[in-house]
């Protein structure tokens, strides 16, 4: 009797150790993920990897992603983005200078560079960029020899500069032409809280992009979008969004202008345009989309006109308005 006690009692304690070993190596398999992780990558532990709280994963928007950045992808980028700092060979002109940084999922502008997947655009054309990074930032150069040169610098929260010391994320534009330099900072979440309230910003402008990119595969057809810089020429010899102002409404004279926060002084204030040239005759034939805020409402006007001034009206797509309408008011 008294060896089966015994042996009973081995055989409770061996189930124990079994056990807990299992659980042991839960925890371990876990680790060991982690740990693969970094060392795919031949990187030393981050910190943010590490550091960051859970709660804070909602910001990753924040985080500049270099290697979409190459690719012309943005959308880590997203947001509002103000001048800080603006400078020229005779100094300091930031209080002179009025410009503003565009951010969209595709494109990035001042004005007067847009940076894109194809390269640089000026006025002289388009040029291919070279990247590389820089103790902690990535940095876009021309890849060929031009008469002006250009500089992009990309510094995320936390590397050390000479503007806001690393508290929040950096755009930095330098134009060879008069050594000038244009400081782009990266407003904090508490400082955009207040988009959710705007008409139109640049998230919303994404949303819109990718939900014609799905409605145009519905309706066969392939549309070009107005990239905020470049004016958008269409078949019929149109040009927007510089021959808005030539344009009626539904046959009356109306006001009508591109606006990039569906505010503005217009009647029909345009956040997007987006153009399909009709390729089967009759030729030319396009259609033109103006998204739109009417009194502080969107609205989806159409031109269909193939010669002559343009003449909008109201869209009778019923996907195209129910798509906007979602999008403008989330």
């Amino acid at each position: 009797m008294k060896k089966i006690c015994t042996m009973a009692t081995i055989l409770t304690c061996g189930l124990f150790v079994s056990a807990c070993g299992k659980e042991s190596l839960k925890v371990k398999d876990n680790q060991s993920t982690i740990t693969t992780s970094k060392n795919s990558n031949n990187k030393s532990t981050s910190p943010k990897f590490s550091a960051i709280p859970k709660h804070t994963t909602k910001h990753k928007e924040a985080i500049m992603n270099f290697e979409q950045i190459q690719t012309g992808n943005y959308s880590s980028l997203s947001g509002d983005w103000q001048l800080i700092k603006a400078t020229a060979k005779n100094g300091d002109i930031t209080d002179s200078t009025q410009v503003e940084l565009s951010i969209t999922k595709n494109n990035l502008t001042d004005g007067q560079i847009t940076m894109n997947a194809a390269g640089l655009n000026d006025n002289s054309g388009n040029h291919k960029l070279n990247y590389q990074k820089e103790q902690g930032t990535l940095v876009a150069n021309l890849a060929d020899d031009t008469s002006i040169n250009y500089s992009i610098k990309f510094c995320p929260t936390g590397t050390t500069n000479e503007y806001n010391n690393g508290v929040r994320n950096l755009i930095v534009i330098w134009i060879s032409n008069n050594n000038y330099t244009e400081v782009f900072e990266q407003k904090a979440s508490s400082d955009v809280n207040k988009r959710n309230n705007d008409l139109w910003n640049t998230d919303k402008d994404d949303k819109l992009e990718s939900f014609i990119s799905q409605w145009s595969k519905t309706m066969n057809q392939d549309y070009q979008k107005y990239d905020g810089t470049n004016e958008l020429k269409v078949s019929t010899g149109m040009s927007y969004p510089s021959d808005l102002a030539n344009e009626t409404v539904k046959g009356q004279q109306a006001s009508i202008g591109w606006s990039r926060d569906g505010k503005g002084s217009y009647e029909y204030n345009v956040v997007a345009i987006y153009n399909h040239n009709g390729t089967l005759p009759p030729l030319p034939n396009r259609i033109t989309y103006c998204f739109a805020f009417h009194n502080g409402k969107p609205v989806v006007l159409v031109d269909q006109s193939r010669d002559g001034g343009g003449d909008f009206e109201e869209t009778q797509n019923v996907k195209l308005n129910s798509g906007f309408n979602e999008i403008a008011k989330n």
